[in-house]
């Protein structure tokens, strides 16, 4: 593309007519460029791409007006329309109401899965496609102040200042004294400053329910109130948010700017473009980058910087307050972003705070988190100010949270919004920790326990932005096979982000069998409240049935390329990765398969356990360790600490490793649901024929396995094998193996609470085999279940369900 070529692009988006700004149709559509100068080109002439679907190097995918889609095919692009008028598809669609977003149902606890929120009880939809319009957001804040006068004000408007049709910028404060100014750390939470981009306040309102309606029954939820003041702004550009409720009361509207009139037809600037940051290196930063001065375009920046009532009205309102930390919602992308923003390649002074704070922001829903640049420069965005610009007011921890996935876009279907408020909330509650005394704790043991006595390992990482950094670690046994456990560990002023390892000691009782389970609390109290993770292992000694240390490739059965590599590796002198002379290819689709298969028939527990890092293009390549147990006709994606779940350009909702990990982690993969099968193991890598990386790696793999005091082919004709059920803590189903003796006539899975009532007894009558009993319907608890046959019955087994 060269200059000339971008000066006719700029006129044609001059000389667009006012009418087709107003009423353009708007497509979704993908703009494919080759060069990251292309792309930078593209944002010069006032392409807004900065939410969407964005693969490097090949095609930003997003809702485009046709003069945008125009300017782009000026500039020689090729644009590619995937659907012709997407403002009517959104009301279309949305009559359906179909899901789109679907609940993990491969794994449980590490590895994938959201946890449960309740919805609040006064939480509502609105009667715009389900989003709540402008004055029900404003019933619902009055609602709350009504219900709740102790925690929360009524709104209030942002001093003096008026939008450009006259409306004011409201605020609320939450906190345990609502109406009177504490002296707590002050967190700040902001909405629509894109008036298309609904999503952001209407979980926003989730979020303020679901804190006043928990705060009599949730320490975690008491702490917060109690100990921050929490400030919420709903619409920081009200006048575009009421444009689309009027010309699209349906939803769908895809008006995004305020509503300045600019005397030549246009209307609106994007405050999210009208921000200042004046870098130290570069000057003045607004007006640089992903900006368009034309003003019918849809980043038009402003005349000047601040130019734009409501950015004035949030400049002052940041300056009359402290705030340590701050969330300015948008849409779409499932991404979480913060400084900088407007140059590629400059990561901020805090960079390592950012990421180690919003790594644990996005832990629960797997948002990409990753400075601005990293998506698209862009000068004059809430992040960098509010980050950078620390004249008037001290510097705040600004991040720009993205929600929702490409497929759902800027108008997600009304059956979404549950799921996208619930998906928010971990995000939501973690960013409102972290402005008070705050600290994680991550459980290193494996999942096997070997011996009778030794030390429980755990990190401890500080992320609280203020506070002593005093923290108080403890181990608590849940299992009584748990005979004792050593004082608890105080580490003392902790830095930010300081990561401690630390342990403390455990004894067993001796009268503990193989294979029985072990549950401990590990808890961290900050001072203000005490976090609880409830872990379960299993006693045994683990024997290793494969051992491979990856010199060389005896075991395993290769499609091309995996190999040996000595360029890195966990022990030495080489380990295995797909890809040993570079970076992995386009359009591939190569496994690694162990060549014997993996006999459990005898275990009563088994996982496979390895070293591994990774460099793969994230939401689009991807790895997964499966297993078969059809002798590879087909095959299973496996959960491991480290997988998360793959999108509709992946695996959908499946198990798989992407992104970046860049040192060498012990992955842990529980095989429990295999037990008494024969399965083959493999690593699978997949590529599109976008962006490529050094891939995969993995070392020092072992498949390890327990075997109880008696072997199953050693059972009395009156006896039964019961195994473990798993997972185990379990929300809704337990799947529970076991093998009867020949000539059983009749034979029960019993389950038990913990006063001895039966609570259901179901018929078993294979030899050998499993099965899986739904546990939705019971409380959170412990559980015991036992089989009983031929007026006998095995010893019983524990298992704990949790809501």
């Amino acid at each position: 593309m060269s200059n000339k070529s971008i000066l006719i692009a700029i006129l044609i988006s001059i000389t667009t007519i006012a009418s087709a700004q107003q009423n353009e149709v708007y497509s979704k559509a993908r703009i494919y460029y080759n060069t990251p100068e292309d792309f930078q080109k593209l944002m010069q002439s006032g392409i807004a791409m900065d939410h969407g679907k964005h693969k490097k190097g090949v095609f930003f995918e997003s809702d485009f007006s046709a003069s945008e889609i125009s300017i782009a095919q000026s500039l020689g692009a090729t644009v590619e329309i995937l659907i012709d008028d997407v403002q009517q598809f959104y009301v279309e669609r949305n009559k359906t109401n179909q899901h789109s977003v679907l609940k993990n149902t491969t794994c449980s606890g590490s590895g994938g899965g959201t946890p449960s929120y309740t919805n609040p009880s006064n939480y509502n939809h609105g009667s715009m496609g389900g989003f709540l319009t402008y004055a029900e957001v404003m019933q619902e804040i009055d609602s709350m102040a009504l219900l709740y006068p102790n925690l929360i004000t009524t709104k209030a408007p942002i001093d003096t200042f008026t939008t450009h049709e006259g409306r004011n910028l409201f605020w609320v404060r939450m906190s345990d004294n609502a109406n009177i100014n504490e002296n707590e750390p002050e967190i700040l939470f902001d909405a629509v400053h894109h008036a298309r981009e609904a999503i952001s306040i209407h979980q926003m309102i989730y979020y303020m329910w679901y804190l006043l309606e928990n705060y009599a029954t949730d320490p975690k939820i008491q702490a917060i109130v109690d100990n921050t003041e929490l400030y919420f702004v709903p619409f920081v550009n009200p006048d575009g948010f009421l444009y689309n409720e009027t010309t699209s009361p349906n939803g769908g509207g895809m008006w995004r700017k305020n509503r300045r009139v600019h005397g030549n037809g246009d209307f609106g600037v994007d405050n999210n473009r009208n921000y200042e940051f004046t870098d130290g290196a570069n000057g003045a930063t607004w007006g640089t980058v992903g900006i368009s001065h034309a003003t019918n375009s849809d980043v038009h920046c402003g005349p000047y910087a601040f130019s734009e009532p409501e950015n004035n009205a949030m400049r002052w309102f940041v300056e009359q307050h402290d705030f340590k930390l701050a969330l300015n919602f948008h849409s779409y992308s499932n991404l979480l972003l913060y400084p900088y923003g407007f140059e590629t390649g400059r990561y901020c002074p805090d960079d390592n705070i950012f990421k180690a704070i919003s790594d644990e922001m996005v832990a629960e829903n797997n948002f990409a988190n990753s400075p601005g640049w990293a998506l698209y420069e862009t000068s004059g965005g809430s992040d960098d100010w509010m980050y950078g610009e620390t004249q008037n007011h001290n510097k705040i921890f600004s991040f720009t949270p993205e929600i929702g996935t490409a497929t759902q876009g800027f108008w997600p279907i009304e059956a979404d919004i549950d799921p996208l408020c619930q998906g928010m909330m971990h995000l939501n509650l973690t960013a409102a920790h972290l402005v008070n005394n705050y600290a994680i704790v991550e459980d290193l043991q494996p999942l096997m326990i070997e011996n009778q006595t030794g030390f429980l390992y755990y990190n401890i990482e500080r992320l609280g932005l203020t506070g002593s950094g005093d923290f108080t670690v403890t181990i608590t046994p849940v299992t009584s096979n748990i005979q004792s456990v050593g004082s608890s560990n105080t580490h003392t002023s902790m830095s930010l982000p300081q990561l401690l390892l630390d342990s403390i000691s455990y004894t067993l009782n001796p009268s503990i069998n193989t294979g029985d389970l072990i549950t401990y609390v590990i808890s961290v109290d900050n001072g203000l409240f005490v976090q609880n993770d409830t872990i379960t292992k299993t006693y045994g000694t683990q024997q290793s049935i494969l051992t491979d240390n990856a010199n060389n490739l005896t075991n395993w059965t290769v499609s091309q390329t995996w190999n040996t590599t000595t360029a890195s590796f966990y022990s030495p002198s080489s380990s295995i990765t797909d890809s040993p002379s570079g970076n992995y290819a386009n359009n591939i689709n190569k496994t690694i398969t162990l060549t014997n298969a993996i006999d459990l028939s005898n275990a009563v527990s088994a996982n496979l356990s390895f070293y591994a890092k990774w460099a793969i293009e994230a939401g689009w390549d991807y790895v997964q360790v499966e297993v078969s147990t059809n002798n590879g006709a087909s095959w299973e994606p496996q959960c491991g600490k480290y997988t998360k779940l793959g999108n509709s350009d992946q695996d959908n909702n499946k198990p798989l490793y992407d992104g970046y990990q860049s040192t060498w982690v012990l992955e842990e993969i529980d095989l429990s649901q295999y037990l008494n099968q024969n399965i083959k193991i493999r690593f699978q890598i997949v590529s599109d024929g976008g962006v490529t990386d050094d891939g995969f790696y993995f070392d020092d793999l072992k498949v390890n396995v327990v075997y109880g005091s008696t072997g199953i082919e050693n059972l009395t004709e009156n006896g039964a094998f019961l195994g473990n059920s798993y997972p185990n803590p379990t929300k809704n189903n337990a799947t529970i193996n076991y093998v009867l003796p020949k000539n059983t006539s009749s034979a029960f899975l019993v389950l038990t609470n913990t006063l001895g009532q039966v609570i259901s007894k179901t018929p078993i009558t294979t030899e050998k085999n499993k099965i899986t009993i739904s546990t939705n319907l019971l409380e959170q608890g412990i559980y015991f279940y036992y089989i009983e046959s031929n007026d006998n019955r095995t010893s019983s087994k524990k298992m704990m369900v949790l809501k």
